[in-house]
């Protein structure tokens, strides 16, 4: 059918003249909000090739990984490959619409501001989205279905990680290009297959219009998972966990046996849980984290789950009491800031191995537990835009669709559990046993985690776990439940806890003062530096081979080199250097150096000539503590306000643990003179307990 005999013109509100009027009223808002407003010439761009352009724009975006949350790629086409589209650089003379068999382009959602980028309109770069959606839909025209366009919105960080292209589909039967090729080379994986045709439906509940993905022999977005990883990988890695002493438990509890045959023909997938019912992830799950990079080393796929439907219900591992419920719009930016976390984290793994970067996902559980999906409609003819993450076009009427997994589908899932196996669990056992008994809720804990293995099993062909000690029974939940579903084998490692002084593990939980965040704005860089560096001999040698990527052959010999300058801190310094760069970075970890030479191998006087603004930037805003000078009357209670560990405040400070600017305090019935207390009249005090323990406070007037 003739396009233009197929288009009916419906009554429709456009904006008409006020668009142009509106259009620079608009992108000035904009750069008010703070929205990333790129400059066209600026970027790279060659015609006919939109997805590799929309690649490059979110490389360029990627320096700012605030900013790629920001961004989705939006593919638009359908079955038939034929979508109108109107003011496009590309359309024939003496018409106003061009008909593409498919377009990329990329949208910019901050501050309650839409924008769309896209290199081949006439209209502005980027374009207000209403804009954008009426100028280029046309969406008071009532179109014959075989022009419907249908829409897929993928996230930035997924498309520059998955997205791969060998130009096939640009190339003419007699072997030369239909268009001039881009300046830079091919964005190609070779270990990726180019497919003909892949078309993945999505649905609602609602009946309403399909959303496509098309992958028409183009180029293809597939999970890194999919290739294919040579099963030896998996046992590799085990032999690796058993050389670092790393396998405190397992299951199968023989896994270890014959050399890890057991796990000899299992996918190289490895995945590890991480709920977040705090807004940052700390040093117990850094241990995790660093063994599943190690993974990836091992030429496994990594994929770190977090738990954004679980932690609804808490994980009552390790816990005497019910968990305190974190509310809904908590875990909701928990997950967000740990999603950043977990990507800040690997960004700075791959620094200096930048092949690994398409073996490592991030994937949320509420995708299977929970899916909130919403849909907007201008007209009855219009089509269906999917939108994710509150992303919508002013003035669009939104119908919300919640996809819970339904009672009777959990019903089914427990199907699968046997009452005595829950019980049996040690958790569930010492709950029941010491009075203070489970709630249903926290009791059907291990089900939903049995069921994310098993998702992770079928849509990442993921059949390996690891994580802490404390997770066996739950690794043994999984295993037996994908055995039902599947016939298939699993297994699962779990590793040592970390623990404080007192043999009590390191959490979210630990008290102030005990736990090590991932998070510069809880945990400074110099402490987190420091925290490693002080560590004594006996417990350096067992943490450098847990944390450290280096080979077990590096480790042997800094062990060597270590023994033989015993009093030089030598592996310390090894560790401390090197996870202080993975977690904040090269820039971190030059600030913690700085600092720690400026404390431990300066001298006072230097420090006193030093601006303040200089001396906070070292310490890093973690360990700055603002005060009010007006609550404090005694040296006491100074004492008290600035002692963040264990044990009593008081009894440390008469025994000579505390200093202010290098002078000892003992006496808590001193009255505090802040003349005396304050670096040289710069309203600051440099607080020191025991011999290495140091912090600012900030005095307020």
């Amino acid at each position: 059918m003739d396009f233009q005999a197929s288009v009916k013109t419906v009554e429709f509100n456009d904006t008409g003249g006020n668009i142009n009027r509106i259009r620079l009223k608009i992108m000035s808002c904009c750069e008010k909000k703070g929205c990333l407003i790129l400059s066209k010439c600026k970027c790279d761009y060659t015609p006919m090739y939109c997805e590799e352009n929309i690649w490059k724009l979110c490389n360029k975006i990627s320096a700012s990984l605030e900013e790629l949350n920001c961004c989705s790629v939006v593919f638009i086409s359908n079955k038939n490959r034929m979508v109108p589209l109107w003011k496009q650089r590309a359309a024939a003379v003496g018409r106003d619409h061009v008909i593409w068999d498919y377009h990329v382009i990329m949208l910019y959602s901050k501050w309650g501001s839409v924008l769309i980028y896209d290199f081949d309109t006439t209209l502005t770069f980027p374009c207000d989205a209403e804009i954008y959606w009426i100028e280029t839909f046309r969406p008071e025209l009532n179109l014959d279905a075989n022009y419907r366009r249908c829409f897929r919105v993928i996230s930035s960080s997924d498309y520059l990680q998955h997205f791969s292209s060998d130009r096939s589909h640009m190339l003419e039967t007699d072997g030369n290009y239909k268009a001039p090729l881009p300046s830079w080379p091919a964005i190609h994986d070779p270990g990726f297959k180019l497919i003909t045709l892949l078309l993945l439906k999505l649905n609602s509940e609602m009946a309403i219009s399909f959303c496509y993905l098309f992958l028409v022999g183009r180029f293809e977005f597939r999970r890194a998972f999919t290739t294919s990883l040579p099963a030896k990988n998996i046992k590799q890695f085990c032999i690796d966990l058993a050389k670092r002493n790393l396998i405190s438990s397992s299951h199968p509890s023989d896994l270890s046996s014959d050399d890890f045959k057991a796990v000899s023909t299992l996918p190289s997938v490895v995945y590890a849980g991480f709920d977040p019912t705090a807004d940052s992830l700390h040093i117990g799950h850094l241990l995790v984290l660093t063994n599943l990079f190690r993974a990836i080393l091992h030429g496994c796929h990594a994929i770190a789950l977090i738990g954004g439907a679980t932690a609804h219900v808490g994980d009552p591992s390790g816990h005497i009491t019910d968990r305190v419920i974190v509310p809904d719009h908590e875990i909701d930016q928990n997950v967000k800031k740990i999603s950043l976390q977990l990507m800040n984290l690997f960004n700075n793994f791959t620094e200096d191995n930048v092949q690994l970067n398409k073996h490592f996902s991030i994937v949320n559980n509420s995708d299977w537990h929970l899916k909130a999906r919403k849909f907007s409609k201008i007209t009855e003819y219009s089509i269906y835009f999917y939108i994710i993450d509150d992303v919508f076009i002013s003035q669009c009427k939104i119908w919300s669709v919640e996809e819970y997994m339904s009672s009777i589908q959990f019903l089914e899932v427990c199907r699968d559990f046997r009452l005595g196996d829950m019980l049996r669990l040690r958790m569930v056992k010492s709950r029941m046993r010491d009075g203070s008994g489970l709630s249903c809720t926290e009791f059907l804990y291990q089900i939903f985690q049995s069921y994310d293995w098993y998702r992770l099993s079928h849509d990442y062909n993921c059949y390996f776990q690891i994580g802490g000690n404390d997770q066996l029974g739950h690794f043994d939940a999984g295993y037996d439940y994908i055995k039902k579903k599947t016939g298939k084998l699993s297994a699962s490692i779990c590793l040592p806890l970390l623990t404080d002084a007192q043999g009590k593990k390191l959490s979210k939980t630990s008290k102030e003062g005990s736990n090590i965040w991932l998070d510069e704005r809880k945990t400074s860089p110099f402490t987190f530096y420091q925290y490693f560096r002080q560590k004594p001999d006996s417990a350096i040698v067992p943490l450098l081979r847990y944390f450290s990527l280096r080979t077990i052959e590096e480790i042997e010999e800094i062990e060597r080199e270590h023994q033989a300058n015993l009093g030089k801190w030598v592996a310390q310094e090894k560790l401390a250097e090197e996870l202080t760069k993975s977690v904040y970075g090269s820039n971190g970890l030059e600030m913690a150096k700085k600092c720690s030479e400026l404390l431990f191998r300066g001298s006072l006087s230097e420090l006193r000539k030093m601006p303040v603004s200089f001396i906070e930037e070292q310490f890093g805003s973690a360990s700055v503590q603002q005060l009010f000078r007006s609550s404090f009357s005694t040296m006491g209670e100074l004492a008290e306000r600035v002692h963040d560990g264990e044990g009593c405040s008081i009894n440390k400070m008469k025994a000579g643990a505390l200093k202010l600017n290098g002078i000892r305090y003992m006496d808590p019935d001193e009255v505090v003179d802040f003349d005396k207390i304050c670096l040289d009249g710069k309203n600051i005090t440099l607080v020191c307990w025991g011999k290495r323990k140091y912090h600012l406070i900030r005095w307020i007037d």
